[in-house]
């Protein structure tokens, strides 16, 4: 039998879109997630600088595509500045997974859950810390990606139960989305004790798309550094 055959298709890919590049040789510094500014002569066309992927180098192309999957293609550095590159794609995208869009730990890191049936906060009533309730609860974070969070949670979640999430992710800034449970509390596993909640979130605009996504992917290179770090200690 032959080798299946890898599912490909043409996708649009214009002005504003988000991409994230990832190197397909030795060189560091990457994925980065940038939005073409624009589509010239062939070439899409972005702000900032590709370094260290020089000119005639290539590269893998990522495109996070809402409900839908990931989709991945080549391509290479057709002009290269310190203020803008170009890259020369090949049209035909790889569908590569199902799932959305990456996920990465966030263990200890706390998030604000605040549900549809809770009472607005009165002028002077505290917000944050130190007040919880039946429909504000403070929980521990277990996984963000740019579609939603994981945490866990004692506390009874409705399939679809409409929330707003508050959490603040390190070196970026503080996040307060709308988002719905798509699943409610399981049973606990990998001996963390409480069951957990996963939630995706609703109406993201591109820039809260794109912030989350610059710091799941800015803090995957971090961690690779690190245990590189290590592992090179004698």
């Amino acid at each position: 039998m032959g080798e299946p055959r890898v599912q490909k298709r043409r996708r649009i890919f214009e002005a504003g879109s988000l991409a994230v590049l990832h190197p397909s040789g030795p060189a560091g510094g990457f994925p980065m997630v940038v939005s073409v500014d624009q589509v010239r002569d062939g070439l899409h066309w972005f702000l900032g600088c590709c370094d260290p992927i020089a000119r005639g180098e290539s590269l893998i192309v990522e495109l996070p595509v809402a409900d839908d999957a990931r989709y991945v293609t080549r391509a290479t550095v057709a002009a290269s500045s310190p203020a803008t590159f170009a890259l020369k794609l090949d049209p035909d995208w790889e569908r590569v997974q199902q799932r959305e869009f990456v996920r990465i730990s966030a263990h200890g890191l706390p998030v604000r859950v605040i549900r549809s049936s809770s009472p607005p906060p009165l002028d002077g009533e505290p917000s944050g810390d130190g007040f919880e309730s039946e429909h504000d609860c403070i929980h521990d974070l277990l996984d963000v990606s740019a579609g939603g969070i994981r945490f866990q949670s004692g506390t009874e979640y409705e399939p679809d139960e409409e929330v707003v999430c508050h959490f603040e992710l390190p070196g970026s800034l503080c996040f307060m989305l709308p988002a719905r449970v798509t699943r409610p509390p399981n049973a606990a596993g990998e001996g963390l004790g409480k069951p957990s909640v996963a939630v995706e979130f609703v109406g993201l605009d591109e820039n809260q798309r794109s912030q989350l996504l610059r710091w799941v992917y800015r803090e995957q290179v971090r961690r690779h550094r690190e245990a590189a770090r290590r592992e090179a200690k004698p």
